[in-house]
């Protein structure tokens, strides 16, 4: 694809037709109109990362990689502390860190093992689905902490706490679907809680390098060394590099407890980790950095965007820019598409997550993935809006987003939590 001058790594001139070939998930979903769901960017992979695959593929690498040992630490594992020092001044010990998988499974395992059938587990809602299918599959109890007008309710769930069985605190950080970024003092209150309550918490932070500036990542287990004691952290390149078909993820086991779970098991015993899915991670940690920073700056325009866009196409709808992720939590609720405006919007032609399946919370919401170019983004909520009600010559006309260019801070946004 040629390179715009301004646009160097084509993030600006996506082509819709392309995008409906792909052999994905997403766009599976949506060949005929468009895909705003599942949490893959539509944006081309890194160079330094298509690079060091067609290296991999010329040289036929395909067999047992030499990583110094059948059961030795991926070169990608052993990246992580310097990743984390660099990134974020947090120093994880390299004997705690092991491959995975996926986050998923890394969340799984730790449920698993430092939890019983009945007890409770702490999850913000609403919630990433695959945690609440988890608790259901595993029999765990959900105590939830609860968004409202002022943030997460840690009253209640202190209150919760203190008569409850939990075990188990899965913090999704930054947060999916709200974008929520946790600051230092509410991450504190979240370890102050954990602590009293003898809670292990499990820190996601699979999207930490999507947070937008002011907004800074703070990794949870960076409080203290009390705090790293009781934290297992999760994280991935999946999401910032857009690689979750590679099949890789890094777990730091600050818990005693669950490195003691880790090292009973027989060494990959939940999986090996893909040697493609390796040698990309390393290509993105050690060389996809100028294209991360383009990447957030296409998804910041987008985020701001989004605000006037849906203003427009859909009046009474309410959106939070979020402050992490390409994941935008919206409020349908007073447009009349009902509980379930996902399944409206689809019949128009475009796929977006229900707001039900993040739990009771999501009622008359969409999760909406806006990681594709400012020219679709236009197109699909234009889309979405096909059949609507008519706007009203006051608002703005449906995927117009011309005019003189405004700072974020002066675009209308409809802020409700």
């Amino acid at each position: 694809m040629p390179a715009m001058t301004n646009d160097p790594y084509g993030l600006r001139s996506l082509d819709i037709e392309t995008l409906r070939r792909k052999r994905c998930t997403k766009w599976a979903a949506a060949r005929d109109g468009y895909a705003a769901w599942i949490a893959d960017m539509d944006f081309p992979v890194a160079p330094a990362i298509r690079d060091a695959l067609q290296r991999v593929i010329d040289g036929d690498e395909f067999g047992y990689p030499d990583w110094g040992g059948v059961e030795v630490l991926s070169p990608a594992g052993a990246l992580f502390p310097r990743r984390m020092a660099e990134r974020y001044g947090w120093k994880p010990s390299l004997d705690r860190v092991h491959d995975l998988a996926n986050v998923i499974q890394g969340v799984r395992a730790v449920v698993y093992h430092l939890s019983r059938p009945g007890e409770g587990v702490v999850l913000h809602m609403p919630a990433y689905y695959p945690f609440l299918d988890t608790l259901a599959k595993m029999d765990r109890r959900l105590v939830p902490v609860e968004w409202g007008a002022e943030g997460f309710d840690y009253e209640r769930l202190d209150e919760e706490l203190a008569r409850s069985e939990a075990r188990v605190w899965i913090l999704c950080h930054p947060h999916n679907p709200l974008g929520h970024v946790f600051d230092q003092a509410e991450l504190e209150r979240v370890a102050e809680l954990a602590a009293r309550h003898e809670l292990t918490v499990i820190a996601d932070e699979v999207h930490a390098d999507l947070t937008y500036p002011p907004a800074r990542h703070v990794p949870f287990a960076s409080l203290g060394p009390d705090v790293q004691a009781r934290t297992v952290t999760l994280t991935s390149v999946s999401k910032a590099f857009n690689l979750a078909g590679m099949r890789w993820a890094v777990v730091h086991a600050g818990s005693d407890a669950f490195r003691d779970a880790l090292d009973a098991l027989p060494r990959h015993y939940l999986g090996a980790p893909n040697q493609m899915g390796v040698v990309a991670a390393v290509a993105a940690w050690t060389g996809g950095d100028a294209w991360l920073a383009d990447v957030r700056d296409v998804l910041d325009e987008n985020r701001h965007t989004l605000a006037d866009l849906f203003a427009g196409a859909f009046p009474g709808s309410r959106y939070r820019v979020p402050g992490a992720t390409y994941l935008a939590w919206i409020d349908l609720r007073e447009t009349g598409l009902g509980d379930d405006p996902a399944a409206v919007l689809r019949e128009r032609g475009v796929v977006v997550s229900p707001g039900l399946q993040f739990g009771p919370q999501g009622a008359g919401h969409v999760r909406f993935n806006f990681a594709t170019s400012p020219a679709i983004l236009a197109e699909t909520v234009k889309a979405m809006a096909i059949g609507a009600e008519p706007a009203g010559e006051a608002t703005i006309r449906h995927g117009d987003v011309s005019g003189p260019e405004r700072e974020p801070s002066e675009r209308p946004v409809r802020s409700r939590p």
